[in-house]
């Protein structure tokens, strides 16, 4: 297969899951990859750590396609001596312990279970890497893509702090999301968001951060985080904003590049 394609044909074909599901090393180019000490396995609530879901909703994916990992060897329930044996080689937390039953997935069921989970943005990330990512022949392209990947699941991230937890004085869901995207490329770039839109020549429609380098979109990620961080924590407007240009030059990397700005890096 080739080109763009839409990451929802793997959640809807098991014959397209079973022709990807080997190529589970691009788990690592999305997040860390957790894993049972002296194990390449991962229990289930490992695996739902790693995709940001429930556990109960990875067990009901597992359950609905039981067979699928069966048959590739992909999960794995020990009972008994086998988890008497296991629990003598393995560190589990307290809460496994104790339990009568363990279910391990292997790094390709993990993958599978990327490939079926329809709630999860790290799952969307690794779908969307499988099919397009990997077709990019350039590794800075690559790489490009990953980066971007990240953003898209860091934005989430911030505007569901803002719909949840921000309590602040800006009125008005649209309004707080523009302050703080605005505010997220003051503080790295000295302009707003019309501003970078003019200085990369790019319409309203066309998606901004498709413009930027991937060192920039790591920036980015970095002042993000932060802000939903804060937010959480119940920062107002003023007080974020105060504390990320305090932190300014540390969000720029100006120990390497001194004070270079978007605008001059464009244009001078």
């Amino acid at each position: 297969m080739s080109g763009h394609q839409n990451e929802v044909v793997l959640t809807e074909s098991r014959y397209m899951r079973d022709d990807y599901v080997f190529k589970d090393s691009v788990l690592e180019r999305v997040k860390v990859v957790p894993v049972l000490a002296g194990t390449l396995e991962v229990t289930v609530e490992m695996a739902a750590n790693f995709y940001e879901v429930p556990v109960e909703t990875v067990r009901t994916v597992i359950k609905r396609s039981r067979s699928e990992f069966n048959e590739y060897s992909e999960l794995r329930v020990l009972r008994a001596k086998q988890l008497s044996e296991f629990r003598a080689l393995v560190q589990l937390e307290p809460d496994l312990r104790s339990v009568p039953s363990l279910t391990l997935l292997s790094r390709r069921g993990l993958l599978r279970i990327g490939m079926l989970l329809t709630e999860s943005e790290v799952a969307r990330s690794v779908r969307n890497y499988l099919l397009n990512v990997e077709e990019i022949a350039d590794k800075e392209q690559r790489q490009w893509a990953v980066e971007r990947e990240i953003t898209k699941r860091e934005r989430r991230r911030l505007t569901d702090a803002i719909q949840t937890y921000y309590r602040g004085s800006l009125k008005g869901k649209p309004f707080e999301y523009a302050t703080f995207t605005n505010l997220v490329y003051r503080i790295l770039f000295d302009t707003d968001a019309v501003g970078m839109r003019k200085a990369y020549g790019l319409g309203d429609d066309e998606p901004l951060r498709d413009a930027l380098s991937t060192e920039d979109l790591r920036k980015v990620v970095d002042v993000e985080s932060t802000i939903s961080a804060l937010i959480r924590l119940g920062k107002e407007y003023g007080e974020i904003r105060d504390e990320l240009f305090a932190r300014k030059s540390v969000f720029r990397g100006e120990d390497e590049e001194k004070g270079r700005s978007l605008i001059a890096r464009l244009f001078f």
